[in-house]
């Protein structure tokens, strides 16, 4: 809302000025009327106002005594002095005339006297003083008779002088409204602009300060003194006072903007732009936005996080590792305490024995639960590509690299766990580089010289013996010490026999629902002749024999010699020394090769049939590679 105070120079007007007031329309503008004449009663007067329309020297008095406030003028035309004049002329018949009035009510006044053919003395005047002055003058040159202002005429009256004094026309009444209406409207819309602007300075995350050409703050914003720590910028310091930067000083000096500036002003570090202000030709100031590099850094994170967490998340938890044996039970009681401390885990174990349900448990469990679980499995990954995949690479690092380059997946683990699964199997020249990053929790993309820090907890995994590799020189043994701080060591399944009947059920339960099996009956021997099989691919391999009894069921209990067949299938692809492993003491001894090879053909058969053909889905039926499935169906060709 606007507020206009209308200062009604003398009575007569209030009805025209009331009249016209009463035909604006405007929302967002309230007026009000008052009656003030001179310097002395302007200065008693307390305005509560936006604009004040007044005349001569009240007019005056309020544009000097409240400099905050507009001040509107209601003008007086050359021919409102003319009438009053004529005026003049027709009451006192006057020989000589002096106009005693404010330097705006006199444009024009002294060429007057030749065109009216009148002695015409003028005299311009700003205060009471100097009008209780000039009537003294005047009466003293033998002035007939005055005109001027309402001040003038009063003072005038006093010393006895003739006066008229010079009234304002309607028209003038009306121009002096509708000025005022558009300065309100004019004053609206920058109170809108200033609000705006005062939304966005106060409310961005980034702190915004300006200087003008010689440096001097001219105005900053809330998130400026919060990054800056200050309670109060004061206005019209130096900025060297405050913001001791450089980067400032060489914009002011060569108009040159400087952007991604990274400086310390104090004890914070700041990431900053700074953007000459041009006014014509001329460098005029500058504009610094900045942001704390620890903020900057912290929604690097939040955003890399947002974008890259979906597929990056722990999904398991340690009630999905299955089993009561004592040896597993205390290897999860070990993992649930290593994990509320954040240090590096080393899980070892053999192949197939959960190691990774460990490991996405651990920090699922883990203060870093809410960051992201990024899995990296170090053999799959070619010794060239280790270092872009895992700290990522800049834009031109090399041919074929992404524009605006790629965040390793280190980056992408900020705040969180990333997994390192088969770390044996690392070559040596990369343990160098993973032992820095361990060390200085930091990483440096390929092609970029730019440090990154990472926030990062390692787990890692390995089926090796990570301390032989080290004796034999295939493993540096700073890096294991900086790995094997806490460890895990995860049993193999021949050591906690007295889970397999359990697992055995509830895998053939999970795939009978796959398949729309229904419930798979086996014979009453068969939990004791698993118990005694060595399993020497573990939990995983009993899933596969479990995933491969359900595919191939037909309704009737399985034997003890189906189930011969079916891990003897297994068995293939494997070494002399494997098969021969695999193979139960029952096989080896009654030499059933002819009955297991037609055993071996019905289960190839069964799997293409289940997998409608397609080998790559039943060599997975069966345990084996599509390699091996097409050799063993070229034999049976």
């Amino acid at each position: 809302m606007i507020t206009i105070t209308y200062v009604i120079p003398y009575e007569e007007l209030r009805q025209t000025v009331t009249s016209y007031l009463q035909q604006v329309n405007r929302d967002h503008i309230e007026f009000h009327t008052t009656h003030l004449v001179g310097v002395e009663e302007v200065r008693r007067f307390s305005f509560h106002t936006d604009i004040v329309v007044a005349r001569g020297i009240t007019y005056t008095a309020v544009k000097n005594l409240y400099p905050s406030i507009t001040a509107i003028e209601i003008p007086v035309t050359g021919y409102d002095v003319i009438r009053a004049l004529m005026e003049c002329r027709r009451t006192f018949h006057p020989k000589k005339v002096a106009i005693v009035a404010s330097g705006n009510m006199l444009y024009g006044a002294p060429s007057l006297g030749e065109i009216l053919d009148m002695d015409i003395e003028v005299y311009s005047v700003d205060t009471e003083e100097e009008a209780r002055e000039y009537l003294t003058e005047v009466k003293r040159r033998g002035v007939d008779a005055v005109i001027g202002g309402l001040m003038t005429y009063r003072f005038a009256r006093q010393a006895g002088i003739p006066c008229i004094w010079i009234k304002s026309g309607p028209d003038a009444i009306k121009q002096s409204i509708d000025e005022a209406v558009r300065t309100a409207e004019i004053k609206i819309r920058e109170q809108e602009k200033a609000e705006f602007f005062k939304i966005v300075m106060d409310y961005t995350h980034e702190g915004i300060l300006s200087v003008d050409r010689k440096g001097y703050i001219t105005a900053c914003n809330r998130s400026a003194r919060a990054i800056l720590k200050q309670d109060r910028i004061p206005l019209g310091v130096h900025h060297t006072q405050v913001v001791p930067s450089p980067a400032i000083e060489k914009v002011l000096m060569e108009g040159r903007e400087e952007l991604g500036v990274l400086e310390h002003w104090g004890s914070v570090p700041i990431a900053a732009n700074v953007v000459p202000m041009h006014v014509g030709s001329e460098i005029g100031g500058a504009v610094v936005t900045f942001q704390s590099v620890n903020r900057v850094q912290e929604l690097e994170s939040r955003i890399r996080r947002k974008i890259f967490l979906k597929g990056h998340t722990s999904k398991y938890r340690f009630r999905d590792i299955l089993g009561d044996s004592p040896s597993l039970k205390q290897a999860i009681r070990r993992a649930e305490k290593y994990s509320r401390v954040d240090a590096n885990v080393l899980i070892t174990g053999e192949t197939g024995t959960g190691k990774e349900l460990f490991a996405h448990s651990i920090h699922a469990e883990s203060p870093r639960a809410e960051g992201p679980f990024v899995a990296v499995n170090c053999a799959a990954l070619p010794e060239p590509l280790l270092e872009s995949e895992l700290f990522g690479y800049a834009e031109g690092a090399f041919t074929g690299a992404m524009r605006g380059g790629k965040v390793g997946l280190f980056e992408l683990a900020h705040k969180g766990t990333i997994f390192l699964d088969e770390i044996g199997e690392l070559p040596l020249s990369f343990q160098a580089k993973l032992l820095r990053v361990l060390q200085e929790r930091e990483i440096m993309r390929v092609g970029d010289d730019r440090v990154i820090p990472v926030d990062v907890r390692v787990i890692a995994a390995t089926n090796l013996n990570l301390q032989r590799l080290a004796e034999e020189g295939k493993f540096r043994r700073d890096l294991l010490f900086r790995l094997d701080v806490l460890r895990v060591d995860v049993p193999p399944l021949r050591e906690r026999r007295e889970d397999i009947p359990f697992l055995l059920r509830y895998y053939l339960d999970i795939f009978a629902q796959k398949f729309a099996k229904g419930r798979i009956l086996l014979d009453p021997s068969i939990e004791e002749y698993l118990c005694g099989y060595s399993w020497p691919g573990n939990v995983r391999e009993l899933v596969n024999l479990c995933e491969r009894i359900a595919a191939l069921y037909e309704g009737t209990p399985i034997t003890q010699e189906e189930i011969e067949g079916l891990m003897k299938i297994k068995s293939y692809g494997c070494s002399d020394g494997e098969e021969e492993e695999r193979t139960s003491p029952r096989t080896r001894k009654e030499g059933g090769i002819s009955r297991l090879e037609e055993m071996e053909t019905l289960g190839i058969l069964e799997a293409l049939r289940v997998a409608r053909f397609n080998q790559s889905q039943a060599a997975k039926l069966l345990g084996i590679s599509r390699t091996t499935l097409w050799r063993k169906l070229k034999e049976m060709d």
